[in-house]
């Protein structure tokens, strides 16, 4: 069969919000894909199309089955667009991701849906699919339990790359080459926190790969594509230390450069940061959330980080124990990010301004300011929506720069979006890059997002201001797409 992968772009609205920004990192290539993509047998002639960018689904080419991911909610509404543009044509699709799992009954009036892990059931689908007789729904739990990790087989990955007819722009195929690198030594989670997706399709199922075919991936990445740096994906990365420690070494063995998002408490725990550092790390994402206990605990489900006996540390001070986390980081003198979600709900300007200032004051290369996003499926955003506070079910506007749920204490939204602009700018200011230059970090890779960062927003928010004045679309050069 001739299959078509899609990683579909979001679809921008500018009416919302004159104050909402910009977008994610993207990956080189859609990590939901690149599995599938590596699951799927040789014999079938395979290509991949990357729309974030700037590559074209053309809808006149002729496929036996067209694959397409919802691996973040905001590109939901294109995947529909686009699973609905083959079927007038006739062409079977299929659609999964994060979204459409969950979320059946809405995804499965444009295609076939696969909802879950799809390790058990992809060769099912393609069969099904070359009968022509795919089914509407196909669900994990139907299927043998997945009982060990998928993999990425780069080869297979590149070739379907390769395969693809779609042109592409010098700049975004620049751009392609400048994103980092997937890589993953786990997949699943055994935490259940309520913002996020992932225990509902994994439920808390943990698998880890081989450190020995790591080895082998990364000498197939470093032949194929020489990747810049590398970046971990698995949903909760450091899980089994002793597994984590023989995995990094291969990196160290490889020498290359990768980043990894880890949690605080596991900085906190041990060495991990002083490992990262030694292994070839460039940067660990810090994912703190919140400093206030009752968001992390009652709106988001997690608990207080833990804290190793013995570090003189209190407990229910949140702010001292990331910089504990911060402390580790600095010490192994490890770059690190932070980032940051408010829940508009119960969280205050005031909130935001300190978490400015704790940011400012830490040391890291770049601190993100994102707005609690109420994922579908999730129990947080079954909560909130039971509560009556969630402003738009539009799910274009699903990204974390956009404020979706209603702020407390009288305050409007757009007011209370204005001021989380307004202190991500703070976060930011360009005088300061002379100074990172200067720092510690010096002109490198880790600098780079904060350069990025600083420019990239002031650039959205003022094509978003000519965008209200003119009656068409308008891009500056070099905006990735």
């Amino acid at each position: 069969m001739r299959i078509l992968f899609v990683n579909p772009n979001e679809i921008r609205h500018i009416e919302y919000s004159d104050y909402a920004m910009g977008g994610y990192i993207r990956p080189f290539f859609s990590p939901a894909l690149g599995m599938l993509i590596s699951m799927t047998p040789n014999h079938h002639d395979l290509e991949y199309i990357d729309e974030i960018i700037g590559e074209q689904v053309d809808f006149k080419q002729r496929y036996d089955l067209v694959a397409i991911t919802t691996t973040w909610t905001i590109q939901a509404q294109r995947a529909y667009q686009i699973a609905d543009g083959f079927a007038k044509k006739g062409v079977p699709c299929i659609i999964g991701g994060n979204h459409a799992s969950l979320c059946i009954e809405e995804a499965a009036r444009y295609a076939s849906v696969a909802s879950g892990m799809a390790e058990n059931m992809w060769i099912q689908i393609l069969e099904d699919a070359e009968r022509r007789s795919l089914r509407p729904v196909y669900r994990a739990d139907e299927f043998p339990e997945v009982k060990e990790c998928a993999w990425f087989d780069y080869l297979k990955i590149k070739k379907a790359i390769d395969n693809t007819q779609a042109a592409i722009d010098p700049i975004n195929g620049l751009a392609r080459n400048m994103r980092p690198f997937p890589i993953l030594t786990s997949r699943g989670c055994p935490h259940t926190c309520k913002m996020c997706v992932t225990p509902e399709i994994y439920h808390r199922s943990y698998f880890a790969i081989d450190p020995e075919l790591l080895e082998e991936q990364i000498a197939i990445a470093e032949r194929h594509f020489k990747p810049f740096m590398y970046m971990f994906i698995d949903e909760y990365f450091g899980h089994d230390p002793r597994h984590t420690s023989a995995c990094l070494r291969k990196f160290r063995e490889a020498r290359v450069k990768y980043g990894v998002q880890v949690t605080p408490n596991l900085l906190c725990e041990g060495d991990l940061a002083k490992e990262l550092a030694e292994t070839g790390c460039v940067v660990a994402s810090i994912g703190l959330e919140s400093l206030n206990t009752e968001v992390l605990d009652e709106d988001f489900g997690k608990g207080e980080p833990s804290i190793q006996e013995g570090m003189e540390l209190n407990d229910r001070n949140i702010e001292t124990t990331y910089l504990a986390a911060i402390r580790k980081c600095q010490e192994a003198k490890l770059p690190f990010m932070l980032f940051w979600l408010i829940n508009p709900v119960r969280n205050t300007i005031e909130d935001m301004e300190k978490i400015v200032a704790f940011s400012k004051k830490s040391g890291a290369v770049l601190s993100s300011l994102n707005f609690a996003v109420p994922l579908p499926g999730t129990k947080f955003f079954k909560e909130q929506k039971a509560k009556g506070n969630i402003l738009s079910y539009d799910w274009s506007l699903y990204n974390t720069f956009n404020i979706l749920l209603k702020p407390s204490g009288g305050i409007t939204a757009e007011a209370f979006q204005k001021a989380m602009h307004d202190n991500f700018l703070k976060l930011y200011p360009i005088g300061n890059i002379p100074g990172h230059l200067m720092g510690d970090a010096s002109f490198s890779i880790e600098v780079l997002p904060y350069m990025v960062t600083s420019v990239a927003v002031r650039l959205e928010y003022l094509k978003k201001l000519v965008e209200k004045t003119l009656p068409f679309p308008f891009s500056f050069p070099f905006m990735p797409k």
